[in-house]
């Protein structure tokens, strides 16, 4: 009996012992899934910094570049505003140049005008109606409110310049002397010859006498065959007639070299 309880006392105290020794390790394993838990924790946490330093780097960047790009855009507007007060300035100043111009030309383009006036007046009697209708535009043009100095200037110097082009070349229209109707052959602003239709009496316009006169009739061929290259079925040849000595009214080929054409005008007309 006593041996029994021997044994038995035996195996408790076999059992305390490894029931002692076991709550160490398991104490140490638990330990230890902890740290590997929180390394994981610590570890995941870690990534996510690196992803928010990544991304806030990125936007830095980001914004650095955008910071670099909108200086030198505002660099750039900076110029540009340098550039629109210089134009404003010089726009000032032509406005008011402008302005003097406009003071200074009107003036003169009327003095132009009754120039013109007197010119046609005065001249050799061609294309009449044509003229003086030109006349009556340029006149009544000049004094509407509406039309621009530019407008103005413009239509004075055409009128002058188709005026110009009548002193150059030859030139037929039909016109009448008395009842009779002509053909009349006008030579630059030279002279002008009036021929029958039927070819039978010859003219020519007397400038001092301010009318047509009988020409000699050994004209006759001369002036029709003028009246042909001025129609331009028969080709050029030099042609031999009377011509007066030049008035005043010829000064007005005098105004090609001393006004500006209508080509140079184009652009810079004022």
């Amino acid at each position: 009996m006593k041996s029994i309880i021997a044994v038995v006392g035996i195996v408790g105290a076999l059992h305390l012992h490894g029931a002692a020794a076991q709550d160490p390790v398991d104490r140490a394993l638990g330990t230890a899934e902890r740290a590997q838990r929180d390394a994981a924790a610590s570890q995941k946490r870690i990534n996510q910094l690196d992803d928010q330093t990544r991304a806030l780097l990125e936007r830095y960047r980001a914004a650095t570049w955008q910071a670099q790009q909108l200086t030198v855009f505002a660099e750039q507007l900076e110029a540009i505003a340098e550039r629109q007060e210089e134009e404003k300035a010089s726009l000032r100043r032509q406005i008011d140049a402008m302005q003097r111009t406009e003071v200074e030309l009107m003036p003169l383009m009327l003095r132009m005008l009754d120039t013109f006036e007197a010119l046609i007046e005065r001249d050799l009697p061609f294309l009449e109606t044509e003229r003086q209708e030109r006349l009556t535009q340029v006149t009544q043009l000049m004094s509407d409110p509406e039309a621009s100095l530019a407008q103005k200037y413009r239509r004075l110097l055409e009128a002058y310049q188709i005026e110009i082009d009548y002193g150059q070349g030859l030139d037929a229209e039909r016109g009448q002397v008395g009842e009779r109707t002509i053909d009349i052959l006008r030579v630059g602003r030279l002279a002008l010859y009036g021929l029958t239709l039927d070819g039978r009496e010859a003219f020519r316009w007397d400038r001092e006498a301010g009318e047509w006169q009988p020409a000699d009739s050994g004209l006759r061929r001369t002036i029709r065959q003028g009246l042909r290259m001025a129609r331009d079925t028969a080709p050029i040849a030099l042609m031999k007639l009377p011509v007066e000595a030049p008035v005043d009214v010829g000064a007005i080929e005098s105004l090609e070299g001393a006004l500006p054409t209508l080509d140079d005008n184009a652009e810079g007309t004022p």
